[in-house]
């Protein structure tokens, strides 16, 4: 089985996600910004673009993120086609958008992220919608692990 955590650049919303999948965080803690800075491709430049391994779970799960810009559902196609050509099953992939989820400043924070003259303020505005959307992220990494291991709904 993987999971992939999808976001705009694959550095923000995607990389916490697999954070807490892989257990680096926890879902009841709000991480703080050096905290998040030390997660593999956090906010990192290289980010535009692709899919990104973060390891394994103690299922044996492969966690990646992918950085899907616009059109997270073209990137999603995309990725599960190459995968099968690869040799995995549809099955054996659980894609989940975290970018779709997140608040419009959450979006609006990443994108300024990118650029040095606004880095400061995306930072500002990643940090405050983490308090609004973290319990977002930790829901939807719940439900993906769910869907791995086949547990119902609760």
């Amino acid at each position: 089985m993987m999971v992939i955590y999808a976001c705009f650049s694959g550095t923000h919303a995607g990389v916490i996600a697999a954070a807490l999948h892989l257990g680096w965080l926890t879902p009841a803690h709000l991480p703080g910004w050096r905290q998040l800075k030390k997660l593999p491709h956090f906010d990192a430049p290289e980010g535009q673009g692709g899919l990104r391994y973060l390891g394994r779970d103690s299922a044996g799960t492969a966690v990646y993120t992918a950085a899907v810009g616009h059109d997270g559902e073209a990137a999603r196609r995309a990725a599960v086609t190459f995968l099968s050509i690869m040799g995995r099953k549809q099955g054996e992939i659980v894609w989940v958008d975290v970018s779709r989820r997140v608040s419009l400043l959450w979006r609006l924070g990443g994108f300024c992220r990118r650029y040095p003259y606004l880095a400061a303020p995306g930072r500002w505005l990643l940090c405050g919608s983490l308090r609004r959307d973290y319990p977002t992220i930790v829901f939807l990494v719940k439900e993906a692990m769910r869907q791995v291991t086949g547990a119902p709904e609760a």
